[in-house]
């Protein structure tokens, strides 16, 4: 029997991580994204080509291993559980390392197309 309620569907509001937790992810992206832009260039190097001079692809897939290497850093160190317990989410994880390498693609080519 109808009793008059409307269904009504309740999202809740996603946390916020923790900012020391913020912190400490952005950073660790931030290091895995310079590691993984020095061996692309030297490898692009290595071919002959310039190495600041990348395609849009290569900067794709530049910034999706870095994001691959902080996941994988942090199921080598088994932090998955401890940040799941404290509601941090795996998206808001690949956030955190593909933030730097976004961030970091951008500025390096902004940089080229400016100064030639």
């Amino acid at each position: 029997m109808w009793s008059g309620y409307a269904l009504t569907i309740v999202f809740p509001k996603p946390m916020r991580p923790n900012p020391l937790i913020a912190q400490k992810y952005l950073a660790r992206g931030a290091r895995l994204w310079i590691g993984t832009r020095l061996l692309g260039s030297a490898v692009v190097a290595l071919a002959g080509m310039h190495p600041l001079r990348l395609s849009f692809a290569s900067t794709l897939v530049i910034v999706g291993a870095s994001t691959a290497l902080g996941l994988v850093d942090l199921l080598r160190r088994h932090e998955l559980a401890l940040l799941d317990n404290l509601g941090v989410s795996r998206a808001t994880l690949a956030v955190f390392f593909a933030g730097p390498a976004i961030i970091g693609e951008l500025s390096i080519s902004l940089a080229v197309f400016v100064l030639g």
